[in-house]
């Protein structure tokens, strides 16, 4: 039997059931104030946090509002703007580096050309078939033994058109000279004089046969004078030599020993050709400079001296101040380290030199600038290369600003250094050299050339690629995995 609740209890229910809505109203009056409370609390701390995050917000962007941002131009100065950049200003950005990209590749293809020439047009030609140098096999005697040859009589057959197509000269050979001064005596002496020889001739008559003779070696200077555009002195140019050419392969003890004799001996034929385009540049600049004029007495140039292409930079022979010292006249011995050759350790036997493909340059690498070496600041890159060649020549003083502009038309060059000095006319007559009624100066000058290798590496031997660091692409046919990825 369930137990009874005490009476009290009993007593209060039975109140609660007669006056239900009395106690429903108290429990609401007691209850609501302190659940408002607790709920108002709740319900504060989230407005505060919402208010806190949206005015965070607000800041953030009021500071993105007021910042200074800078857009980045490849090649130029950064563009300034205030505040952050919208949609339509960054559809602008994006066109704007469009167009940058794409001048800066009409550019390069124009800087290329105007480098190399073009396919139908090249500037500067490989002075034998590239299947004859570098490409031939090195495992072939008979053609490592020949094919020195071949560049070196190709090397002096190029120089000799060079000189002919710049319409260069000298003066009178001394037997041709003597030739004509006696066949003038003997004219004078016998139809002027009416006497047989010289030793029949009183004192009058000799100084005025000396007088004559006299304007006749002048007459033979200036029928010289006449037909060419500027005279070029013997040796003035380096062009490599029989005997040197012979001396620049030599017999390695074993296969190891043969393969770096080759190594030096392809690095220093492809250092002739690369001289030989350098010189050629700068002679067909003078002849540019001299084209409107018809022979030397009326022309800038009147002379060249000497043409000395100093040690290409690149190959770990730099030029000191910007102006090395002359290499000197024919190519090196083979027994005489070669410009350019491989490190120790790098050089492969002469029968395994795989075939290159493509050199791997890439244009868009930044080019740094080193001004402490020239003003220009340029030095050789993985991009290009810098040649310096010291070039001595005799020029009309007030056409020197038409020479120069010559030698920046016909190639990347650029007159890093130059002394002047007085030339004197009637000395350089005294032996052949005419140079008109205008006065002259005696030039000594340093031109910088750039040699862009995305045209230049493809004519490289490995030797030379290794050396400069330049990568080459799988030959055709060659798969990836086998092919070579350097200069060796």
């Amino acid at each position: 039997m369930a137990k009874q609740l005490p009476p009290q209890v009993q007593s209060a229910l039975l109140w609660v059931k007669a006056n239900m809505l009395v106690v429903v109203f108290c429990a609401i009056v007691v209850l609501v104030p302190i659940g408002a409370y607790f709920g108002a609390d709740a319900f504060g701390a989230k407005v505060r946090s919402d208010t806190e995050k949206r005015t965070q917000v607000y800041n953030d962007l009021e500071s993105q509002l007021k910042a200074k941002v800078e857009l980045p131009i490849p090649g130029g100065e950064s563009f300034p703007l205030n505040g952050l950049p919208n949609e339509a200003i960054v559809q602008e950005y994006e066109q704007l580096l469009a167009k940058v990209s794409d001048d800066a590749r009409t550019v390069y293809t124009t800087a290329r050309d105007f480098n190399a020439g073009t396919a139908g047009n090249p500037k500067h030609k490989p002075v034998v078939d590239p299947g004859v140098f570098p490409g031939y096999s090195r495992a072939n005697r008979s053609e490592r033994e020949g094919v020195r040859l071949r560049v070196g009589d190709a090397l002096r057959q190029g120089y000799e058109r060079m000189l002919s197509d710049c319409r260069a000269g000298r003066p009178p050979e001394d037997a041709s000279l003597k030739s004509a001064i006696d066949a003038a005596e003997k004219r004078f002496v016998q139809g002027e004089l009416k006497q047989e020889s010289r030793a029949k001739l009183d004192a009058a008559q000799v100084q005025l046969l000396d007088k004559q003779l006299g304007k006749a070696r002048v007459e033979q200077y200036f029928e010289v004078a006449k037909r060419i555009s500027f005279y070029v002195d013997p040796g003035a140019i380096e062009v490599p030599s029989k005997e040197s050419i012979t001396k620049l392969l030599k017999a390695g003890k074993d296969e190891q020993s043969q393969g770096k004799a080759l190594d030096e001996h392809d690095a220093q034929l492809f250092e002739m050709q690369w001289k030989y385009w350098v010189v050629s540049d700068i002679m067909r600049a003078f002849s540019a400079a001299n084209s409107s004029t018809p022979s030397v007495l009326q022309a800038p140039v009147k002379r060249v001296i000497k043409i000395s292409v100093l040690p290409a930079e690149s190959m770990g022979q730099p030029a000191a101040g910007g102006e090395a010292a002359p290499m000197g006249g024919d190519a090196p011995a083979a027994e005489a380290p070669a410009e350019g050759a491989p490190a120790e350790g790098t050089t492969v036997a002469a029968a395994e030199v795989p075939k290159l493909g493509p050199p791997m340059v890439d244009p868009k690498v930044e080019a740094p600038r080193d001004f402490s070496k020239r003003f220009t600041g340029r030095v050789s890159n993985s991009v290009y290369d810098v040649r310096l060649s010291e070039v001595v020549f005799v020029a009309e003083t007030s056409k020197l600003p038409k020479i120069f502009d010559a030698l920046a038309a016909q190639n990347f060059m650029t007159v890093a250094n130059v002394r002047i000095s007085p030339a004197d006319p009637f000395e350089a007559a005294r032996e052949g050299y005419l140079y008109g009624p205008e006065p002259v100066s005696l030039v000594t000058a340093t031109i910088e050339s750039v040699w862009l290798r995305e045209w230049t590496a493809q004519y490289m031997p490995a030797a030379v690629r290794t050396a400069l660091g330049i990568q080459s692409a799988p030959p055709a046919g060659a798969s990836p995995e086998t092919a070579p990825q350097t200069g060796m």
